[in-house]
């Protein structure tokens, strides 16, 4: 089940799957605000009740920009990231985004196999983007979102008709 997390509850486990899966992973402020600020889309995929997988998008005006995605790897391979990716392209067309960029590691063969079979489309390399490791990142596009419904949007401020 994938869901919008919008409470602190999962920030521990959100934090433990940020630090099996990046070699600079999240810290805590970063993870809580992914869960408070407006223009980002957190979300989980659950397993049994337990967070399998997370990730965040950034909505713009236009542009959508997948912060983070990761799968605790005791349950890689189940089709979660790929459950997860799907749920963030449909939010951001919801969110009224018409495109979606993200940076991946060079190295990320896992994760380029899954954007690339997603139609994100290969735009650039930037050379020793990632400071930790000095790795390049690979810049994707998926320069066509599918149409969206506003009214999907749990955060689209809505005027009150109860006057």
């Amino acid at each position: 089940m994938i869901r919008y997390i919008t409470d602190d509850k999962d920030i521990e486990r959100m934090l433990q799957i940020e630090r099996l899966s990046f070699p600079t992973p999240w810290d805590e402020s970063d993870v809580r605000e992914s869960v408070t600020q407006s223009r980002l889309r957190c979300m989980g995929v659950y397993e049994a009740g337990t967070l399998a997988g997370w990730g965040c998008v950034h909505t713009g005006i236009c542009e959508a920009h997948l912060m983070t995605l990761a799968v605790h790897p005791a349950y890689r391979r189940r089709g979660y990231g790929k459950a997860l990716l799907d749920a963030f392209i449909r939010a951001s067309a919801d969110a009224g985004c018409t495109y979606m960029e993200l940076e991946c590691r060079k190295g990320n063969t896992a994760a380029r196999a899954l954007y690339e079979a997603a139609g994100f489309i290969k735009t650039l390399t930037r050379p020793g983007y990632y400071a930790d490791t000095g790795e390049d990142a690979v810049i994707y596009v998926l320069p066509s979102l599918p149409d969206g419904n506003a009214e999907n949007d749990p955060y689209l401020i809505r005027e009150n008709t109860e006057d």
